[in-house]
């Protein structure tokens, strides 16, 4: 296949009031929107940039270009690309791509098959953590609404906290009223102002000031036994929350599999996960920071235990969002390291990043990070996998928005490396 220069050009120029790559797509058979894209960049031009702003020197470029990849083809290239988005595969190409992420294969067949085999078990796992994270959103809404629920019994219940200074009224001026008497007008002691209280007129008024403190003492045997329940609300939501946040981050099936075994063994969730003999279980994401430290983030909850109770040494330095779903981390430190003044700011930062950013508070701006020596954390008897408790801890604002966590992230050693 032949390509005329000026044939070329006479084409981009009927789309002038186009971007350079729109242009490229709807005006040349057989370059595709990603391929458009691709031209530009592989020439160093803007893909948005105006047709009407280019001249002889980027339609030079574009025709250069587009000549070299059409004999690279014609020549059977002698390796392909896969290129990848969020570590999934997102095109294919026969030539080597304008990408920062991609992979190379000796030969287009095997991109292919990777390329379509990859894409195969993206849907079927997108599908997976749509259908689980579904079932968990119902189970929190539910948990929710109690929650909504409890709140207002227990506004309810506090709200009977004035009957308690009624009936010490009424019992301080209990000589200014007789039975039959139906309002009571006193002087507040705690702060002078004057208050009516209804009076019963079929009671004394000592059985008047007896009744309400009755209905106060039972508001607050209502209001502990309404925080407790509460409290206990709270750590339900914060768990099923950070399985969420588990879900969204899941890489594999096997992470998912993992997952739903922890909802059944936690009777979220009964006879959905066959039983069958697997590979072996997932293991942390594993990272080197800038200064070499190694860095270790959980995938689950079960694996946070493992991590942060099994893999852990009492000295390694432990990270969480403070009072925000997310993942432990681990940065695994020298024994010369005793002090926290010691600790490498490069490290501290870079775990406080991968915190925040395999949290729900991803996408924020500002996340504190709560950090501490391993050997500060605990976990309640009886507590949810992934909960612990921990002291003596210090706190760091990161922006897992920022460009920084990208290069972070690229520092990933693969199981396989």
């Amino acid at each position: 296949m032949d390509l005329d220069y000026r044939a070329l050009v006479n084409k981009l120029w009927q789309d002038s009031n186009k971007t350079l790559a729109s242009a490229l797509f709807t005006s040349c058979t057989g370059i595709s929107p990603f391929l458009a894209q691709q031209i530009c960049s592989l020439t160093g031009l803007n893909p948005e940039l105006s047709v009407a702003e280019c001249g002889e020197y980027e339609f030079t470029l574009i025709y250069q270009k587009i000549s070299s990849l059409l004999r690279e083809v014609k020549d059977y290239p002698s390796q392909a690309y896969v290129i990848f988005q969020d570590r999934y595969p997102v095109e294919f190409c026969p030539y080597q791509p304008a990408a920062d992420h991609y992979k190379s294969f000796p030969s287009f067949n095997q991109a292919c098959d990777f390329y379509f085999t990859s894409k195969l078990d993206y849907l079927r796992l997108e599908s997976l953590k749509t259908n689980l994270s579904r079932n968990i959103k119902a189970i929190l809404d539910k948990v929710y609404k109690r929650q909504f629920f409890q709140s207002s019994d227990l506004s309810r219940a506090e709200e009977n906290e004035k009957y308690r200074l009624w009936g010490e009224l009424i019992t301080s001026y209990f000589h200014d009223f007789k039975k039959g008497d139906l309002l009571a007008v006193v002087e507040n002691f705690y702060d002078g102002e004057k208050i009516s209280i209804e009076l019963d007129p079929r009671y004394t008024p000592m059985q008047n000031a007896q009744k309400y403190f009755k209905v106060y003492n039972k508001s607050r045997k209502a209001i502990k036994h309404l925080e407790n329940l509460m409290a206990s609300n709270q750590e339900e939501i914060d768990y099923l929350e950070s399985i969420m946040v588990a879900i969204k981050q899941a890489e594999s099936s096997e992470e998912i599999d993992e997952i739903m075994e922890e909802l059944e063994k936690e009777k979220y969730i009964k006879g959905q996960l066959k039983k069958r003999s697997r590979t072996s279980p997932s293991t942390p994401r594993k990272f080197i920071s800038s200064d070499g430290m190694e860095i270790l983030v959980g995938r689950n909850n079960r694996q946070n235990d493992l991590l942060s109770l099994k893999m852990a040494e009492g000295s390694d330095l432990w990270l969480h969002t403070k009072n925000i779903p997310g993942t432990h981390v681990i940065v695994k430190l020298p024994r010369q390291i005793k002090s926290i003044h010691d600790m490498p700011d490069a490290a501290l930062e870079e775990a406080a990043l991968l915190a925040a950013y395999f949290s729900k508070a991803a996408e924020s701006e500002k996340v504190e990070v709560d950090y501490t020596f391993r050997s500060n954390v605990k976990k309640p008897g009886g507590a949810r996998p992934g909960m612990v408790i921990y002291e003596h801890y210090w706190t760091l604002v990161v922006n897992p928005r920022e460009d920084r966590i990208n290069q972070i992230l690229s520092k990933e050693v693969k199981h396989d490396e």
